[in-house]
């Protein structure tokens, strides 16, 4: 059964029609522009933050950082939105939980870049981190599109053998297939409190630049899984994005690599709201990046959420 926080949140959600307020936004995306070291979450943290491309990266170290763990954070936002102060709160909550760096990438946006620069400036803050890193071992973590970044950056330095690649992969949420002509969809969509579909096929088309949507740096469900680490995908039975990822299931249902957990009853990117099973999915993700994958899915073999 679903908490009452997130009972009260999916109310509200829908009695003030949300996701209609989240679609507009999409077509004209609000910009602050802020340092990251100086927001809230991260001003009274060890920090080092450097440009590339114009965008920041910021990597935040906890006073009690005892291990060469080092997460990769990439945010959500429909490749439209700026990484809100809910992502940072969740970067700030691994790096305490897991007591290792985290480095979060500030990537640029469409609609004034898109997945070409994006690419470019998340694979040369890569390159930097692993040089000015190199003996920390990466986990890659991403929600909602930053799932689907994260997913498909894996996947290309898969794809070219690059001598560090990430030990782990964690996706809240992942938007897998940009072109969203999963038929399964349509009978999500009112169950859906935050997005549109309307809404995602607008940005993902402003992103892509004209380019196909089934590419795989832009549509990572038709990227090659074989050679990926040990990868661990959350989803919600209320979300827009569902479908998809359970064809992602369906086509990794070979590769003993991967676990899906899916939570009941939630919406899309709950893990970044203030309710108790964003707790629980935070919790068994920290558990998933110490244990190797048998040890976890012995202890979540008869767990759902």
């Amino acid at each position: 059964m679903p908490s009452i926080e997130s009972k009260i949140i999916r109310f509200f959600l829908g009695i003030f029609n949300f996701k209609w307020f989240v679609e507009k936004a999409l077509k004209k995306p609000p910009r602050t522009n802020i340092k990251l070291s100086d927001t809230p979450e991260f001003q009274k943290l060890n920090t080092c933050e450097f440009l590339v491309c114009g965008k920041s990266v910021i990597t935040i170290t906890p006073n009690l950082c005892n291990n060469k763990l080092h997460i990769l954070f990439f945010h959500g936002g429909a490749y439209v939105f700026e990484g809100s102060a809910m992502h940072r709160k969740l970067v700030v909550t691994f790096a305490n939980k897991v007591s290792c760096k985290v480095s979060y990438i500030d990537y640029p946006l469409a609609p004034e870049s898109t997945y070409i620069q994006t690419f470019e400036m998340v694979q040369k803050s890569y390159n930097l981190l692993v040089d000015k890193y190199p003996n920390d071992s990466f986990v890659f973590i991403g929600d909602s599109a930053g799932g689907g970044l994260a997913l498909a950056f894996a996947q290309k330095l898969a794809s070219e053998n690059a001598i560090i690649q990430p030990q782990k992969l964690i996706l809240f949420s992942p938007w897998l297939d940009l072109k969203m002509d999963n038929p399964q969809i349509s009978s999500y969509i009112t169950r859906d409190k935050i997005l549109t579909l309307n809404g995602l096929k607008f940005t993902a088309c402003s992103y892509a630049g004209g380019d196909n949507l089934r590419n795989y740096l832009l549509s990572p469900m038709f990227g090659n899984f074989d050679k990926l680490c040990s990868t661990l995908v959350f989803y919600g039975t209320e979300e827009l994005l569902c479908p998809n990822i359970e064809l992602m299931k369906i086509k990794t249902q070979l590769l003993p690599q991967f676990v899906f957990r899916k939570f009941n009853s939630m919406q899309h990117d709950w893990v970044i709201l203030p309710i108790p099973e964003a707790d629980h999915a935070i919790n068994e993700a920290v558990d998933f990046i110490f244990l190797n994958l048998i040890s976890f899915e012995k202890m979540y073999k008869t767990s759902l959420y």
